[in-house]
Formats: C-alpha cells, sequence, structure tokens
C-alpha cells in the first residue's frame, strides 16, 4: 500500500507492545520498519524495464526477512543515546513487529506479495483492499493521534482492531463479488476456469471481476454492500494470452521470451493483447475504469527483436468523467452509456 498507510500501521503495531514510557520509540521505530521494504523500489535498470517490477514486493516484503530489517531499523536508531536507554531488546521488538506489518498489509492488496520467499516465488495477493484506501488510513491515522494525545496504548490497540475488521470486511465483499461473478457466468451460459474480484481504487464498494471461460476473460464491474441488490455495469471479452501463444508469437530462449514469462509471474497469468494495440500484453487485473479492458500498464513485444527487452506501456491518464463515472458505479447509479 501507499507509504502513509505503511508507516502508519507500523507505528500502531508497534504501540501495542510498548511501555508507557517509550510510546515515542515504539512509534518511531515501528513507523520506519513499517515502511522500509519498499526501499526495494531502488532496484531498477535502464537496460531491463522488468527489473523494478520483478523485484518489488520481493525479499524484502517476505516474512522471514522482516526479522533483519526491524534489526537494522532497531541498530540505526539504538545509534541515539535518548533511543538507545530503552535497550537494544526493546527497540529489536518494535522494529520487528513494524517491519512485519509491511508484507502482510501489501498481501491484503491484488499486487502480489512474494511473502514465502526464498521457499516459494508465488505472489501471494488477498485482493480485499485497493492500494489507497482513506477509510483504511484515516482510522489509524486517528489513532496513532490519540494515543499520544490521550497517553494511552488502548488507541492504539483499537485501532488495529478497526483496521483488521476492515480488512475482514474486505473479504466478505469480494467472496460476495466472486459468488456474484459465479452466477454472471452461470447465467451466460459459461463453464468458469478461474475467477476474481479486485476492489477498485479508494472503496471496497465496487469491484472488479475477471472470469475466464473457453480461452475467454470476460470483464464486469458490479458494485455491491450488505443490504442492496448487487448493480451491474458490463464490460468486455477479450482473448486469453497463454503461454502458448507467447511461444508461437515471441519463440521460446530468447530475452524476449523471458521477458513475457517475467511479466506472466508479476500478473499471476491474468495476460491478453489488447485489441486496441495488439503489440501490447497487458494486464488484466488492473483498468484505470473496473470495466474496462483498457490496461493499466502492461508491455510492449516486438518479435522482430527476440534479443531485446521489452519496453514498459502505461496507461494512467484519466480521462473527462472518468472519477464522476467511477463515483457513480459506486454509489449503485446508472450510467449514461449503459
Amino acid at each position: 500500500m501507499d507509504p502513509v498507510s505503511q508507516a502508519t500501521l507500523g507505528a500502531i503495531a508497534a504501540l501495542t507492545v510498548s511501555r508507557p514510557g517509550e510510546r515515542g520509540r515504539a512509534a518511531l521505530i515501528g513507523a520506519i520498519a513499517g515502511a522500509a521494504p519498499d526501499i526495494d523500489v531502488l532496484i531498477k535498470s535502464s537496460e531491463d524495464p522488468l527489473l523494478g517490477l520483478q523485484y518489488h514486493r520481493h525479499f524484502t516484503h517476505a516474512l522471514v526477512f522482516a526479522p533483519v530489517i526491524g534489526l537494522l531499523v532497531a541498530a540505526l536508531a539504538a545509534l541515539v543515546p535518548k533511543i538507545r536507554s530503552a535497550g537494544f531488546g526493546r527497540l529489536a521488538l518494535y522494529g520487528i513487529v513494524g517491519a512485519l506489518t509491511h508484507g502482510l498489509l501489501d498481501a491484503c492488496t491484488s499486487y502480489g506479495t512474494q511473502l514465502y520467499w526464498p521457499f516459494s516465488g508465488y505472489r501471494e495477493s488477498w485482493d480485499v483492499i485497493s492500494i489507497i484506501d482513506p477509510l483504511f488510513t484515516g482510522p489509524l491515522l486517528l489513532a496513532l493521534v490519540l494515543t499520544f494525545v490521550l497517553r494511552s496504548a488502548f488507541w492504539a490497540r483499537l485501532g488495529l482492531i478497526i483496521c483488521l475488521g476492515y480488512l475482514g470486511f474486505g473479504v466478505f465483499q469480494r467472496e460476495n463479488a466472486e459468488s456474484w461473478a459465479r452466477e454472471l457466468a452461470d447465467q451466460r451460459g459459461h463453464t468458469v476456469e478461474r475467477v476474481s474480484a479486485r476492489p477498485s481504487f479508494a472503496n471496497q464498494i465496487l469491484w472488479r471481476t475477471v472470469y475466464l471461460s473457453d480461452g475467454t476473460y470476460y470483464v464486469d464491474a458490479v458494485s455491491i454492500f450488505p443490504g442492496r441488490e448487487p448493480v451491474h455495469y458490463e464490460g468486455g471479452a477479450v482473448e486469453d494470452f497463454s503461454g502458448e501463444d507467447a511461444e508461437i508469437l515471441v519463440g521460446s530462449d530468447n530475452v524476449l521470451a523471458g521477458d513475457v514469462a517475467r511479466f506472466r509471474h508479476f500478473s499471476q497469468d491474468f495476460l491478453y493483447r489488447w485489441p486496441s494495440d495488439p503489440g501490447i500484453i497487458g494486464d488484466l487485473r488492473y483498468s484505470v475504469l473496473p470495466d474496462s479492458v483498457k490496461p493499466l500498464w502492461g508491455i510492449r513485444v516486438d518479435p522482430t527483436r527476440p534479443d531485446e527487452h521489452v519496453t514498459m506501456e502505461y496507461f494512467r491518464e484519466v480521462g473527462d468523467g472518468s472519477v464522476g463515472r467511477l463515483w457513480k458505479m459506486i454509489g449503485g447509479k446508472p450510467l449514461d452509456d449503459q
């Protein structure tokens, strides 16, 4: 998630195990350790555009690496005499607790986090929260402020409980959205081979659903909330870009084929060729609008240059009316073009 959320959750977690006289130290160390794993964004290459994607949310986000980060942050903090007086053991505790929150929170999003490295390269994504969600971050920030204003760790613990409750609500919503997508596929006469539901930007009400049937991905959006009938926003359909398709297009045992394989791993195999520009292999998990088949990002492949790396392309621009359209969909209101 965003750095503010990561740092705040790290501070809150450290405060829940802090002593009354150590809250300032705990919050500071927890916040730094909670944000520190994202230092992997510095891993990049001007020659290999996929290197950054490959190593973001990689080993620095692994559960087994959290104690290393926590201890490093504690060691740096111990260089300050006023902080060192708490004892290195306490500082290490705050650092490790803070660092542990980072990978776990990132795994709650859809991006994919290698929690189990080095034992597994699987990209864990629980798809329960957007990478930015003010309804998650706001209460955490308030709990952090109240902890110091009212001088009680009770507020930090309450903030953590609210945080977990919100993530739990995301699990509930995701399951409902996936069930809705399966029912929709059944109504269309489709046999579902795989299905996913992911929250749209900054909310847990509007969901992007993608399911695969007979080599075709179907994209839809649904506004769903307890006690209210789901509202369907029909999207589009695109052909799956399978491993066999990739070998036909770019061959094997070359740089280009390796890049496509890496992008497939990153996107959790949700690949397709964008119909508007077949040179782009897109990541179907994301789009600016949840009912769109236009990718948020993709790789451009040139089969005539098998020994050159792909290029990354981004389609993040928000068109006229996109924000208003998204807001209408979150509220379950009808759209002018549907």
